[in-house]
């Protein structure tokens, strides 16, 4: 008798309630209701994040990894690359400028064996970059594969120990898994969040340091992809290479250019993959980051970019400043506190002058790299022909990154690091109070003509 008494109950009171509730509603009907005025913290944190997230994961072109490497390694070296990015955005922007420079010098190095006439595919900026990745892959009789460059692979070539590529650029681009949805969806969230940082400074309302920070990787992201719009993207199967010969016959026929050991594949002699940190800077420490077969299975990301005199030098050097001279547009925001308003002033002028270090050093010793010093030299000597032969020699036996380098470079790293990871820290830790205009939105109806 209690069960139906209760379930009349809960009946009588939904009935009750319902009623009630329509005829509270019937007095508060409403028809479009606009969004609430302002943007709130976490409007700003997740506009920010997804796009850090998009401008260095997206962006990233690695080279080809080893074979039967699994996901997570791919994963977890990707990762990295992109910590590396949030750090210091304008060094992965160097090692892709290196990357499109080293492209477009074998264009010029592979144009006689691809004259019109001789059936070959023409050697292209695709050719180039997939080459220097780790597309090609030697394997010569009776001895393990390795990867080669183009360096290398035009050794080869010249001396009929391997087959002109018969690949095209077409070809070569297939090999690339460029996702156009990413690739499209970065370049609209970034063109929203510039559209939203314009419109905020034209109505002159406050922008966050996070803000400020996010912009740094956006432009670092556009000039990316310009620098890598040739590179094929995450290609897994390299192209085999054959050649009758064993790596014993050919070293042996390289003659004394081939005597000494090599460090990282039997084609040293050629091109040892330097200067980066798998063969200059990782020697003097007590781990290691790359791959430890030898002959390596891959071409690792890490070789330092050397550019010479060229635009792209010019270029780079003028958007690294830019990007460094953009933390100053912070340096009158309404910091919580001026100690934290002082230190961010410094670390920009930190990272600044750090970078012009860098360039300054590394401008004289690419000169050296690339022999440009001697040449200039040579042109002013009376004894040009002895003397260019002396320097030649001093050049090849020179370091890519001599002692002087390292003892300069090693504060201005520890400095960079110190001040980066300030701004970076910084940037968030600004979040916990901001302007009270910095949650305004833009008013975009004020640009929409009416009447």
């Amino acid at each position: 008798m209690a069960l139906p008494l209760c379930l009349l109950a809960l009946i009588h009171a939904f009935l009750v309630n319902a009623a009630d509730g329509n005829e509270t509603s019937a007095g508060r009907r409403a028809g479009w209701v606009s969004q609430p005025d302002g943007r709130g913290t976490f409007d700003i944190l997740w506009s920010c994040l997804f796009t850090i997230f998009l401008c260095t994961w997206v962006s990233l072109h690695l080279n080809v990894p080893s074979p039967h490497e699994t996901y997570r390694h791919q994963f977890s070296r990707k990762a990295r690359w992109m910590l590396q990015g949030i750090m210091a955005p304008e060094f992965v922007l160097a090692f892709a400028t290196g990357q499109k420079v080293e492209a477009t010098r074998s264009v010029e190095d592979f144009k006689p064996l691809a004259l019109p006439g001789q059936g070959r595919p023409k050697w292209t900026i695709r050719h180039g970059f997939y080459a220097n990745m780790g597309g090609f892959v030697l394997r010569p009789r009776e001895s393990a594969a390795f990867p080669i460059n183009s360096k290398q692979l035009l050794w080869l070539i010249k001396r009929g120990y391997v087959d002109y590529p018969n690949l095209s650029a077409k070809e070569v681009w297939d090999k690339s898994k460029a996702d156009g949805f990413q690739k499209s969806l970065t370049c609209l969230q970034t063109g929203w969040f510039i559209i939203q940082i314009l419109g905020r400074w034209i109505q002159r309302l406050p922008v966050t340091t996070l803000e400020i920070t996010t912009l740094s990787f956006v432009l670092c992201t556009l000039v990316m992809f310009t620098q890598w719009a040739n590179k094929p993207l995450d290609v897994e199967s390299p192209t085999i290479v054959a050649s009758t010969k064993s790596i014993a016959e050919i070293l042996i026929e390289a003659g004394s250019a081939a005597s000494q050991p090599y460090k990282q594949t039997p084609l040293d002699f050629i091109d040892n993959l330097s200067p980066s940190w798998l063969t200059e800077v990782q020697p003097h420490l007590r781990f290691r980051t790359g791959p430890t077969m030898r002959p390596l299975p891959r071409f690792t990301n890490d070789r330092f970019p050397v550019i010479g005199a060229s635009p792209d030098a010019v270029f780079l050097f003028l958007f690294t400043m830019a990007y460094c001279g953009l933390h100053f547009v912070a340096w009158d925001f309404d910091f919580p506190t001026p100690l934290e308003r002082s230190l961010w002033r410094a670390a920009s002028i930190a990272i600044a002058a750090c970078a012009f270090i860098f360039w300054v050093c590394e401008t004289y010793q690419d000169g050296h790299r690339l022999g440009r010093w001697e040449r200039w030299a040579a042109k002013l000597s009376t004894s040009k022909d002895g003397r260019i032969n002396t320097m030649e020699k001093h050049r090849r036996n020179r370091r890519f990154i001599p002692v002087w380098e390292v003892i300069i470079m090693t504060p201005v790293t520890i400095v960079y690091t110190i001040a980066r990871t300030y701004i970076v820290i910084e940037a968030f830790l600004c979040q916990r109070s901001l302007p009270i205009r910095a949650f305004e939105t833009v008013q975009w109806s004020q640009y929409i003509p009416h009447f």
